[in-house]
């Protein structure tokens, strides 16, 4: 496995679903910027656009697709509707996680996943009996490193029961504050390493939005409690507060958020949805060596 760029590229806003207005030309644009910048990490998940955002990096990508780490995730299915957001469903029966990684090859294009998360706990189906066959998937050669994403430190252990876990990814960020130690201590125990993704709040640790800020139907956060009300207000006051704390250590609000982020222990990469070049261009420029 190749060492992972300390920036991954959040790949989300390629399914053109949740993430507001996205143009294509524009994110294609970014991911060779990107390339060009050193990135080699990129995040994905079938369920993303139902499987859109796997397939259009794999065309961007082109033969670029083996030379890069692309992670992707499984463990949900869905059923497509016309008239209303698809119903998403989650299932890690070992025969639903052989049929998403089987389908996320095809997606992708690829022989072999470099990194497949299972994206959520499927409270319905034994964690081991899941990874007893992420198992068998690595050893036929269809996946190289296997990873968890928002799992508990319970959850957690109980995977590594079956099999070694590389890597769990979870919402790591400044607005939340400091990072759970326990399950800190379970990945330096069983040597985990940490995928960081929500690094920016849904945007708000950018510094970028304000009271005045309103988000278009496709933009998840027009559905968040966090971004209506007195509580968009009250985190408000708090960004403000975070932004002076940046400026005492003289750094902006979004350098000193990334860089917390990248601090904490066993953390290897911080995930960022990118939806144009300047984005990558200035998330990289923030990062310190």
């Amino acid at each position: 496995m190749k060492n992972l760029s300390k920036i991954c590229f959040g790949c989300e806003p390629l399914g053109g679903v949740d993430s507001g207005n996205v143009d294509l030309k524009e994110i294609t644009k970014a991911i060779h910027k990107a390339l060009d910048l050193g990135v080699n990490f990129f995040d994905t998940a079938g369920v993303y656009g139902l499987g859109l955002s796997e397939k259009r990096l794999s065309k961007i990508l082109g033969n670029l697709r083996n030379n890069v780490v692309i992670a992707t995730k499984g463990g949900l299915s869905w059923k497509k509707s016309s008239n209303k957001r698809s119903v998403v469903i989650k299932d890690s029966s070992p025969i639903a996680i052989r049929r998403d990684v089987e389908n996320s090859l095809l997606r992708l294009k690829l022989e072999c996943l470099p990194i497949f998360y299972v994206h959520w706990p499927d409270e319905n189906t034994p964690i081991q009996n899941t990874f007893f066959e992420l198992l068998k998937l690595k050893n036929e050669g269809k996946i190289m490193s296997i990873g968890c994403s928002n799992f508990s430190v319970n959850q957690l252990r109980e995977a590594c029961k079956a099999t070694q876990v590389d890597y769990l990814q979870l919402p790591i960020n400044l607005l939340s504050g400091k990072f759970n130690d326990e399950i800190s201590q379970t990945c330096s125990k069983n040597r985990i390493k940490l995928i960081a993704y929500n690094v920016l709040e849904n945007g708000l640790l950018t510094g970028k939005l304000d009271q005045n800020s309103t988000f278009p139907e496709n933009d998840r956060r027009s559905r968040l409690p966090l971004f209506k009300g007195k509580k968009f207000i009250n985190v408000l006051k708090r960004i403000e507060e975070l932004r002076i704390e940046a400026e005492k250590n003289n750094s902006t609000l979004l350098q000193y958020s990334i860089n917390w982020v990248l601090m904490q222990k066993n953390l290897s990469s911080v995930i960022i949805g990118i939806k144009n070049s300047e984005q990558i261009i200035e998330n990289c420029s923030l990062i310190k060596n």
